[in-house]
């Protein structure tokens, strides 16, 4: 891809940093919402001159995005990475890791070696969190349905992700109705999908591991979230 006009990621970096200052990209747009506000169209020009809004800031924006978009997936992956050799035994090899999502659908889990298959769930729960408990149930299931006789572990950040598990009355139904395929999955190895999610985890999932990483290993995961993670605004869930 080229960059537009000649403007490259380091000065397109510096142009987006002399935009932010010391701020938070949202509080320095809600910042220039308020300078905006009851201005007169003959005067705008020169407030964002003076707020540093130009093209240049439109082009380097651009640049970034199409050169960083996937920002995410690198915080996502070097987190999974710092925390395999925590994980596993001193002998253990890796089969089929899958740092990133989506980045080959043939590799079905975030780690897979010859002794186990792991998932890993690192957003840190806060509201109602209803997206991420459907996430974490649906990997349960696609964990606790995995016939290779491997070792199954589902690492979290924090206690509230296991502590749903493990008492949620929801039924299985709703944990997994925006997954088509665990669907279909649950009710061929597992049968009715009115099953309570809490049920479900004490019987046929309790072969998972439920691991706390931010208890686990504090130096790495104590603090952190993984903004991959973040649900988008849905409705609370049961």
């Amino acid at each position: 891809m080229s960059d537009p006009e000649g403007v490259n990621l380091p000065e397109s970096l510096d142009v987006l940093v002399g935009f932010l200052g010391d701020e938070e990209l949202t509080t320095r747009i809600a910042r220039l919402e308020h300078e905006l506000e009851g201005v007169r169209v003959g005067d705008i020009p020169s407030l964002l001159d003076a707020a540093k809004v130009d093209r240049r800031l439109l082009q380097s924006a651009l640049v970034v995005r199409a050169r960083l978009g996937r920002m995410n997936d690198l915080i996502h992956a070097t987190a999974i990475a710092l925390a395999l050799p925590h994980l596993l035994e001193p002998d253990e090899q890796l089969v089929r890791p899958s740092l990133a999502a989506g980045n080959d659908p043939s590799r079905p889990f975030d780690a897979e070696t010859e002794r186990r298959v792991a998932e890993f769930k690192l957003s840190r729960w806060g509201g109602t969190d209803a997206m991420r408990k459907r996430q974490v149930f649906k990997d349960l299931v696609h964990l606790a349905a995995n016939a290779s006789g491997r070792r199954a572990e589902l690492y979290v950040l924090g206690d509230r992700p296991i502590r749903f598990l493990r008492t949620s009355t929801s039924k299985a139904s709703w944990g997994l109705d925006r997954s088509p395929r665990e669907r279909a999955v649950f009710e061929e190895r597992f049968g009715s999908l009115d099953r309570r999610i809490c049920d479900f985890t004490a019987d046929e999932g309790a072969h998972v591991a439920l691991v706390d990483l931010e208890e686990r290993l504090p130096a790495v995961f104590v603090g952190y979230d993984d903004p991959s993670e973040d649900e988008a605004p849905t409705a609370s869930g049961p």
